[in-house]
């Protein structure tokens, strides 16, 4: 356990309020990354308090883990929103994000959606992810002027488009996105025809098998869940599926997901039928970025990544452009969102570290500081 009166030193040495939002950035990143040891932050900074705690969401009630600094508060909360990650709810990196948040000054906590843990995208979420918002406001050690939501991946988006909600946009303070979509359409189109955006041209792209499956898992959502299997199991192992006899959603559905390329993949995108298509347009934060009322718009993007293009978050920081509060900042240390497999000289490692940290400083200044 850390002592706290070192970090209430180091606070009144630190002088501005700009001063320590930088501090405290820097000590955020050292504390997150694996790749440095927890042991010096842990030593000057005070330990969470952890509790359990239950909320309502149009799916049921919810029980999960929030991580809190000591003291009365109030202090501004961040709700995470992590996508569809490739390992389970324990993994250790997830304690470790939400003490690095409560460290440094955030009631910290992580909504996990049901059915991104089941590899699917759902409108139903962008309420579900608001509800979970609404309760941390509701907190008395949370200070709602002060508090936001931050995501990753597909939970990056649907952190923005939680962020447009009208039930909450009018209490986010910011919003985060790492490594977000901007539209399901141009990434349904992406995916099925395996090629992406660049600049003005397109290339091929060597789809993430990750989100390949969350693609076909999210198409076929609306139908018929023997039709959906079937499908399903065309794409992961290659089955033979006689199209005569499927539903005609079915076939809509099965023309996109053997779309041969890009323009095939636009055209079998627009004969969906319209309830589907509602669903991806109420799933495309960028349809939505004129409701996000935010004073601070973050989003971050690492330019080599495989899982989802940069070019989602290129379009997003376009339709951001005109905003006064809208930041974007690409990287180049990042496998999707995870720092550990990439390998960077020690000097390009520091250059990019030091990006990674002013990307979030802003963040820090305003509602830490």
């Amino acid at each position: 356990m850390g002592d706290p009166r070192i970090w209430r030193r180091l606070e009144t040495m630190m002088g501005t309020a700009g001063v320590r939002a930088h501090v405290r950035a820097i000590g955020f990143v050292s504390r997150l990354l694996p790749m440095f040891p927890s042991e010096p932050i842990d030593w000057v900074t005070q330990a969470p308090v952890i509790e359990n705690v239950t909320y309502q969401t149009r799916d049921g009630e919810v029980r999960e883990e929030l991580y809190r600094p000591p003291g009365r508060g109030p202090y501004p909360a961040v709700l995470m929103c992590l996508g569809v990650v490739p390992f389970g709810v324990d993994h250790p990196q997830i304690p470790r994000l939400k003490a690095a948040l409560a460290r440094f000054g955030f009631v910290a906590l992580i909504h996990w959606s049901p059915a991104m843990r089941d590899r699917r995208l759902v409108p139903e979420d962008i309420e579900n992810i608001a509800a979970a918002y609404d309760y941390l406001l509701q907190r008395p050690d949370v200070d709602p002027a002060r508090s936001g939501l931050f995501g990753t991946c597909v939970g990056g988006s649907f952190a923005l488009l939680a962020a447009a909600n009208p039930s909450i946009r009018d209490r986010v303070a910011f919003v985060g996105a790492f490594a977000p979509y901007s539209s399901m359409w141009t990434l349904a189109r992406d995916i099925a025809s395996r090629t992406r955006s660049n600049g003005g041209s397109h290339e091929p792209w060597p789809v993430d098998p990750l989100t390949r499956d969350v693609f076909v898992r999210s198409v076929t959502d609306t139908l018929d869940p023997s039709e959906a299997e079937r499908l399903r199991q065309d794409c992961s192992r290659g089955h033979e599926i006689d199209v005569a006899e499927l539903s005609v959603d079915g076939r809509a559905v099965h023309t996109l997901l053997a779309a041969p390329d890009r323009d095939a993949a636009e055209s079998a995108l627009q004969r969906l039928p319209q309830a589907m298509r509602d669903r991806l347009d109420a799933m495309s934060p960028v349809l939505h970025a004129q409701d996000i009322r935010a004073a601070l718009i973050l989003v971050g993007h690492d330019r080599d990544d495989l899982v989802i293009p940069v070019g989602e978050s290129r379009r997003l920081a376009s339709a951001l452009s005109a905003r006064a509060g809208a930041r974007y900042t690409e990287y180049a240390m990042f496998q999707h969102a995870d720092p550990t497999k990439r390998k960077l000289s020690p000097l390009r490692l520091v250059r990019e570290l030091r990006r990674f940290y002013l990307s979030l400083y802003p963040m820090f200044r305003q509602a830490v500081a």
